[in-house]
């Protein structure tokens, strides 16, 4: 059996583990945020094996050298465990940001678009409007039971409810096909959808500070 799939097999084995951890660390953001007066759905899950080894597969063919143990994939792949924030209001993603500062150890702040990479397809519009937060869950939050999952890393991503439906349209079909590549029409028309989200953004954002005055 090959590196990879020897990691994928592993990574079955502790899928309930991440789960888990997911599950509380999702719990403590929903606390923090209805305290706040933000509204948004949190949701977690632990990463799909078919959709990790797809991943693995990539980053090892693009490294220098290729994976030499488990432990370099497990440090590599930093979204194992993920907790999604989807806004109501795209304009409370400062205040969410700084929640998750404080409930969070926080390892690095990755904003997107990213602007360093270039597009995969021709497109007007700017893409996928998010920031991911790699971070731990903090000791002083857990029960002794629940201190087993401090080293669990997770990945949340905070984007409005818009962005969040927009982007899972794309990957699915843009970067998973199931039935070959796009044609020009079809990727003109998620293009097209993403600028229709980045206006329902700006909508809600007009929307929040009108009912804030």
């Amino acid at each position: 059996m090959d590196l990879i799939s020897q990691f994928i097999e592993n990574y079955k084995k502790k899928i309930p583990f991440y789960e888990a951890a997911g599950r509380l660390a999702a719990s403590q953001l929903e606390t923090a945020l209805q305290s706040a007066g933000i509204r948004a759905m949190v949701t977690s899950r632990a990463k799909n094996p078919d959709r990790l080894r797809s991943k693995v597969t990539r980053r090892n063919s693009q490294r220098e050298t290729p994976y030499k143990n488990m432990r370099e994939i497990y440090d590599d792949i930093a979204d194992l465990c993920g907790i999604r924030v989807s806004l109501y209001f795209p304009g409370d993603r400062d205040k969410t940001g700084d929640l998750i500062r404080d409930q969070f150890e926080i390892q690095s702040i990755r904003h997107f678009p990213d602007l360093s990479k270039p597009p995969s397809y021709n497109r007007r519009f700017s893409g996928y409007w998010a920031t991911h937060y790699r971070s731990l869950l903090k000791e002083d939050t857990l029960t002794h039971a629940q201190k087993r999952y401090i080293s669990a890393r997770l990945e949340i991503q905070v984007a409005s409810l818009l962005m969040h439906a927009w982007s899972e349209v794309e990957h699915d079909l843009v970067y998973k096909p199931l039935q070959g590549r796009l044609s020009e029409e079809e990727l003109a028309i998620i293009d097209e959808l993403n600028g229709l989200v980045l206006t329902g953004e700006i909508a809600l954002e007009r929307l929040q500070s009108a009912g804030d005055k």
